[in-house]
C-alpha cells in the first residue's frame, strides 16, 4: 500500500502526484493543512523531522525527498516508465531532478513574498512566534521574516526571478529539436518540472516563458494537456483558488518593478 503525506498546495507534493498520475498506481493520502501548521505538529514530526511533505509510506517504510520519490515510484511499476533507458540520459535525467532544489526555493521565495505573505501577516504575533519556534530550519526562518517584511521589494525576490529565468533558459536548450526535455519521450524530468511550471502559473507569472522562451511555451502547453496536470492539482485547488492566488500574484509582482524578467 502506498500512502502519501502530502500537502494540498505543496510543489513537492504536486511533484509526486503527476508521478503517481502518469504511472497509474493506487494511492492513499494523508493530507497536512501547512497552513494550519500542521507540519510542525509533533505527530508529523515523527514521520518527517525537517517538517517537509511530502512524505512516502510504502507498506510501513517511509521515504522522504520528493525527487528521490518520483523516482522510488517510477520502479513500483513497468507499464510506464518515467526513467530512461541508458546511463547517459539517466544522469541527465537525475540532473534536472538536482536543479529542482534551486526552482524550489525560487518558487517558494515568489509564494512567500505574495499569497503566503497574506496568510501569515494575518495570524497573531503569538501564532507567529510559535510557528518560528516550531520550525527546525532557522536559516527558513529569517528568510520567511525578510519576505514577510518586504514583499516584492525583498532581496531574495530578484535572485529567485534570476534563477527561474536561467531555469527556462536551460530548458530552451533542452527543447532544441524534440518536444521533451530529454528527447522526443516524455521522461521523469518533465513531470518533476511540470510541479514548478504550476506553481508559476499559479502566480500568474506565465510571462516570465511566454516572451522570451517559445520552446517552453509549447513544452508547457504539452504538459498541461496531459491528464497528469489535472489528477496532480484539481482535486485539491479549484479554479477559483488558483484564480485568488493568480490575482495576488499579478499585484504584487508587476512588470513596471521587474521588467527584465516579465
Amino acid at each position: 500500500m502506498l500512502t502519501l503525506y502530502h500537502g494540498a498546495n505543496s510543489v513537492c507534493s504536486v511533484k509526486v502526484r503527476i508521478v503517481l498520475a502518469e504511472k497509474g498506481l493506487a494511492w492513499e493520502g494523508r493530507h497536512i493543512d501547512l497552513p494550519k501548521g500542521e507540519h510542525l505538529q509533533a505527530d508529523y514530526l515523527k514521520i518527517n523531522p525537517r517538517a517537509v511533505v511530502p512524505v512516502l509510506d510504502h507498506d510501513g517504510v517511509l521515504i522522504r525527498e520528493s525527487t528521490v520519490i518520483c523516482e522510488y515510484l517510477d520502479g513500483l511499476g513497468d507499464a510506464t516508465k518515467l526513467v530512461p533507458p541508458g546511463a547517459l540520459a539517466q544522469a541527465r535525467m537525475r540532473v534536472w531532478g538536482v536543479n529542482t532544489a534551486e526552482y524550489h526555493d525560487s518558487v517558494n521565495t515568489l509564494t512567500f513574498s505574495s499569497f503566503q505573505r497574506r496568510m501569515l501577516l494575518a495570524k497573531s504575533p503569538e501564532e507567529l512566534a510559535a510557528r518560528w519556534d516550531a520550525m527546525p530550519d532557522k536559516i527558513r526562518v529569517r528568510k520567511t521574516l525578510d519576505l514577510m517584511e518586504h514583499g516584492a521589494e525583498s532581496i531574495f525576490v530578484p535572485v529567485a526571478f534570476r534563477r527561474l529565468q536561467r531555469m527556462c533558459a536551460e530548458m530552451e536548450e533542452a527543447l532544441a529539436g524534440h518536444d521533451w526535455l530529454l528527447g522526443p519521450d516524455y521522461s521523469l524530468a518533465d513531470a518533476m518540472l511540470t510541479a514548478y511550471v504550476f506553481r508559476i502559473h499559479c502566480l500568474g507569472m506565465q510571462a516570465i516563458w511566454q516572451s522570451r522562451f517559445p520552446r517552453v511555451s509549447g513544452w508547457v502547453e504539452r504538459v498541461a494537456a496531459r491528464p497528469s496536470w489535472d489528477a496532480a492539482t484539481a482535486p485539491w485547488l479549484d479554479a477559483a483558488e488558483v484564480g485568488r492566488i493568480s490575482a495576488i500574484g499579478r499585484e504584487t509582482f508587476t512588470r513596471k518593478m521587474f521588467p527584465e524578467f516579465l
